[in-house]
């Protein structure tokens, strides 16, 4: 007879709308959540709750598909909160904690019509440029009626407290909840002299920045190349005119460059496990980037920049760029294709010094979750 649902505790976790909940066209979020899920140690039964999808989710996590309620009305993400409400009101038992991914103003409806349940909301990006926590006054009423907030980086958690009082701060249950990254390979991997570039394909990315240097240094290097794993809307929809412009900047390169689209996690790392270098060119303040920990993982020489949470990892682990524009990442590049013993030095580092797997954030999480149930 097949088990029951929620006959024992649980804890719920809602994705953003947009999140598709596959392995093979699984955004930041549903990446993060599906680690998460996977290495906890609690014994709380995990039930995912997102959108509906046409593939098959990850393997033995419990998803469960819904549909918007009134989506004219509420919007999609706030259509997806009322429909989960629906469905959490005619159950018996009630989860010991809903775990919000990403979206503040679905904490937010959630908490308030329903103000008994213990809500937790997690942040992946800025909460000041986000609907429901833009302003001081809407990230205090979180402080104040979120059971916790946590925060993917000391940057994010920063973004957050803005502009709250000493007190405020004392009284406001926030925890770090950093991001994870499996190494999947055994030994020091042999490198070859490839570029990789692994990135959603967007202005904020630098990819275009990163692009113009690659042009106009590696003709000086013929035996080096460098490919661009991404794209605009992953796996599915029409080339930007960014991507464009991307393309167009590496045409003269001809054989040193490719554009290689959206490729699932497991590929990319495979790609990344024979990249000598990776660039995560970041121009924006980026929040926590998984995509340096996926470099360091596979021991890759790793450029990238000052921005927001990457140098609370990145430091002392790799290149990092001060000012993210063309002219100093075609210094940085050059600096490694010119000089070897950097290279060497940036690989042992990322060999050596990788204390991110999955397993030991999820921990951490795991642990600020037990702190929020109690």
């Amino acid at each position: 007879m097949a088990k029951k649902p929620y006959q024992r505790s649980y804890i719920d976790i809602l994705l953003p709308y947009k999140e598709v909940f596959t392995p093979s066209n699984a955004g930041a979020v549903s990446t993060v959540v599906s680690d998460l899920a996977y290495h906890t140690t609690l014994k709380y039964e995990f039930h995912i709750y997102g959108r509906q999808i046409t593939s098959p989710s990850f393997p033995e996590l419990c998803y469960h598909a819904l549909k918007p309620k009134w989506p004219l009305i509420y919007g999609h993400n706030l259509g997806l909160a009322h429909s989960y409400i629906t469905d959490l009101q005619r159950r018996e038992r009630q989860p010991s904690l809903i775990e919000v991914h990403g979206r503040c103003q679905v904490a937010r409806t959630i908490a308030k019509i329903n103000n008994t349940a213990k809500v937790a909301l997690f942040l992946h990006n800025d909460p000041r440029r986000m609907t429901g926590s833009k302003t001081l006054a809407e990230r205090l009423w979180l402080a104040r009626n979120l059971a916790g907030i946590f925060a993917n980086s000391k940057y994010i958690k920063n973004c957050f407290l803005d502009g709250f009082s000493s007190t405020e701060i004392s009284q406001t249950p926030i925890f770090i909840t950093p991001l994870g990254a499996n190494r999947n390979i055994k030994n020091k991997p042999f490198k070859e002299k490839t570029i990789i570039i692994a990135s959603r394909i967007v202005p904020e990315k630098g990819i275009l920045q990163a692009a113009i240097a690659l042009r106009d240094i590696l003709p000086d290097f013929p035996e080096w190349r460098v490919k661009i794993i991404g794209a605009k809307h992953f796996r599915d929809g029409t080339i930007s005119d960014y991507e464009k412009s991307v393309k167009e900047t590496l045409a003269p390169l001809q054989g040193q460059a490719e554009m290689a689209g959206f490729l699932p996690l497991a590929q990319i790392n495979k790609e990344l496990e024979k990249a000598a270098i990776a660039i995560v060119p970041s121009v924006w303040q980026e929040p926590a980037s998984r995509a340096v920990l996926e470099a360091l993982a596979n021991g890759c020489a790793l450029i990238t920049t000052k921005r927001g949470g990457i140098p609370e990892r990145a430091e002392g682990r790799a290149l990092l760029v001060d000012y993210p524009d063309s002219p100093n990442f075609a210094v940085a590049l050059n600096s490694l294709l010119s000089m070897p013993s950097k290279l060497k030095e940036l690989h042992d580092i990322a060999w050596n010094d990788f204390p991110f797997d999955c397993a030991t954030m999820a921990r951490q999480t795991d642990l600020a979750r037990e702190n929020i149930i109690s």
